[in-house]
């Protein structure tokens, strides 16, 4: 899952939203530095890549993006599934995305200190060109791959959002028998954390 699918199931916990939203900027090593709660958000971003990589309709939808994406399908799924999220938000969140918004984003900004480097810059570059509503639209999704292939220079990123256009309808039908699985995985997750 990309940030919002992390940042709605780690909600609202602060240390868990802080864990979550870091989760791919620390390493190991850099634990210690961070508080308990903190620390298990990653452990729960971490539970969550796991869960979603191993679940059989994540497995079936990336084999149907592999042939011509290769390894970039699991990149292109976890983004295509944040799509999803935000495009249906209120479905599976009990608020609309733009008051989710409004209300993760100043978790973030207040443990902004802590937040190793890269993830501050993501956050700035996350509030201020509202990416998180951008997720909504396949305008937005390719302006987000466009993004990730400039940062990352796996520049056939920029091009790949076709792929979610081509494979609309059986994307969107994965991501309503798989979103549902994850939730209940978190929420057992989250009564083991608190």
């Amino acid at each position: 899952m990309n940030y919002l699918a992390h940042l709605a199931l780690a909600y609202p916990n602060a240390g868990l939203v802080v864990g979550n939203f870091i989760g791919d900027h620390v390493r190991n090593k850099d634990l210690p530095v961070f508080s308990t709660a903190i620390k298990a958000g990653v452990a729960m971003h971490r539970s969550i890549d796991s869960f979603t990589d191993k679940h059989a309709v994540t497995i079936a939808l990336r084999q149907l993006l592999f042939s011509k994406h290769r390894h970039l399908a699991r990149v292109l799924m976890d983004v295509f599934y944040d799509h999803f999220l935000a495009k249906h938000f209120d479905a599976y969140h009990d608020m609309p995305l733009s008051e989710f918004i409004t209300k993760v984003q100043p978790i973030l900004q207040k443990h902004e200190s802590v937040l190793p480097h890269t993830a501050q810059r993501y956050l700035a570059g996350m509030v201020s060109q509202d990416w998180l509503a951008k997720y909504q639209t396949q305008k937005g999704i390719a302006l987000i791959l466009q993004k990730m292939a400039h940062r990352s220079g796996l520049t056939e990123l920029a091009d790949d959002a076709k792929s979610l256009a081509i494979h609309y309808d059986t994307l969107q039908e994965g991501f309503s028998r798989f979103y549902p699985d994850l939730q209940l995985y978190c929420d057992a997750f989250k009564n083991k954390a608190t």
